[in-house]
């Protein structure tokens, strides 16, 4: 079903007359015909101020905050849409969990990703972070072993240590400007106590499409070692390049076996603020029935008004909003790409294949982590996240948030060379005095 078909039925379990008589049948007609081009403006400049944003909570001097992960453009009119219609409604009151939900979601997986599940595989997760530490309590004990594998989302780790737990580090390997998995080391790190390997697919801050050979080898190292796999596919909808996701348990039999799969609307259809959308898919039954418990009597398994109608109307979409926002993202991408190629500024630009951030190696500036920060905040009046917080292999990189209408882009790339370039190039010009013999020169 269209999310056209469904803002006109939005038939049960209390979704029956959502929508008055009348107030979106203009946009639904208008939309029927428009093209996406004209429809979705991604270049309009949005006024976010009084609207408690964490992002721009940090821009106190005037600064571009491109560091969290929520994009500067109107949510999807759709979303937007079905919101408003159930906000409208005179009673805001205590609301089950309708079959909408979970046919939603399994239908985007196979639509969408082109992953067949079992309608019962699904479950609601009160945020994909939220239900990922649920899971540690569920699967884990204080002082049992997590894997993550940095430079990864630093949260698998904080939260993991929050409750108790020994996060053991088994860092990528970066070879020829490719980050790959470390099956050999990964292999010694396994002992009685190692409990769970949390994966990022597509991982975050680096931007990576696992391919589906190296989740299949992951889920047969995991399983061979009795090691749970929680996947956090966040980013899946935003693979880009005509990439096609790869959902972790749907890679082979192992997977399905050891895999538990969180995912949301809320990076690829900006509505990061609706706390605790998210669903897990879990088709292992005797793990799905043990954390779905966990859930029920930590009292968490009862999604908010919001985040049953966002997740919903997200995912009964037809694909334009979203599709359109990624031949942007993709545009923004080769802006951000060639701007740091064309100017000499020390730093290289790793192209991703999925969503809208940008991970940048900066360690041949030659700065310490925090000099390196405070030069982008302070100098450049830019601010991004700190590469070092993501954990070993970070330290001397960072992560950029394209998720912004050109204009705003290109005046960071502006203000960034202003800071970078002329220093880089003085800092080069030293070093090939140096080099040559000569220690007399006149740069300050």
């Amino acid at each position: 079903m269209e999310r056209r078909s469904f803002l006109k039925s939005l038939a049960s379990a209390g979704f029956t007359t959502l929508l008055p008589t009348g107030s979106i049948g203009a946009l639904l007609a208008s939309c029927a015909s428009a093209n996406p081009s004209e429809e979705f403006d991604f270049e309009k400049l949005i006024d976010r101020s009084g609207t408690w944003s964490v992002k721009y909570g940090r821009a106190t001097n005037g600064e571009i905050p491109m560091w969290i992960a929520d994009m500067d453009f109107a949510t999807d009119p759709f979303v937007k849409a079905a919101l408003s219609a159930r906000l409208d409604r005179d009673v805001l009151g205590y609301t089950s969990t309708p079959p909408e939900f979970y046919d939603a979601v399994a239908g985007w997986l196979k639509n969408y990703h082109g992953y067949q599940v079992d309608r019962e595989w699904v479950g609601y997760a009160p945020g994909v972070i939220a239900g990922i530490n649920q899971a540690y309590l569920t699967f884990t004990n204080p002082g049992d072993k997590i894997i993550v594998q940095p430079p990864v989302y630093d949260q698998f780790k904080l939260y993991a240590e929050r409750l108790g737990r020994v996060v053991v580090d088994n860092p990528m390997i970066l070879r020829d400007g490719k980050y790959y998995m470390d099956f050999d080391g990964l292999e010694q790190l396994f002992d009685n106590q190692t409990k769970i390997l949390v994966l990022c697919n597509p991982s975050n801050p680096c931007g990576i499409h696992w391919e589906r050979e190296t989740l299949v080898r992951l889920a047969e190292i995991c399983e061979r070692h009795g090691v749970i796999v929680f996947s956090d596919e966040i980013h899946a909808d935003l693979t880009l390049y005509g990439v096609q996701h790869v959902p972790f348990c749907s890679v082979s039999d192992a997977a399905a076996r050891i895999g538990l799969m969180f995912g949301s609307p809320t990076k690829s259809f900006n509505i990061a603020g609706l706390s605790g959308t998210a669903y897990c898919m879990i088709p292992n039954k005797e793990l799905r029935e043990r954390y779905l418990a966990t859930l029920e009597n930590s009292k968490l398994d009862e999604p908010p008004i919001p985040s049953l109608v966002g997740t919903i109307a997200a995912y009964r979409d037809d694909t334009r909003w979203l599709d359109t926002l990624k031949r942007y993202i993709e545009g923004n991408i080769q802006r951000a790409l060639d701007f740091f190629s064309e100017n000499q500024m020390g730093m290289k630009a790793f192209e991703p294949h999925t969503s809208f951030l940008l991970w940048i190696d900066c360690r041949a500036l030659g700065l310490s982590q925090d000099q390196l920060m405070a030069r982008f905040k302070d100098g450049a009046k830019v601010i991004l996240s700190n590469g070092a917080s993501y954990g070993q292999g970070g330290e001397g990189f960072v992560r950029m948030n394209l998720g912004y209408p050109t204009s705003v882009l290109e005046e960071a790339f502006a203000r960034i060379k202003r800071e970078f370039a002329y220093n880089y190039l003085t800092y080069f010009c030293k070093y090939l005095l140096i080099v040559n013999g000569h220690s007399a020169f006149s740069y300050k």
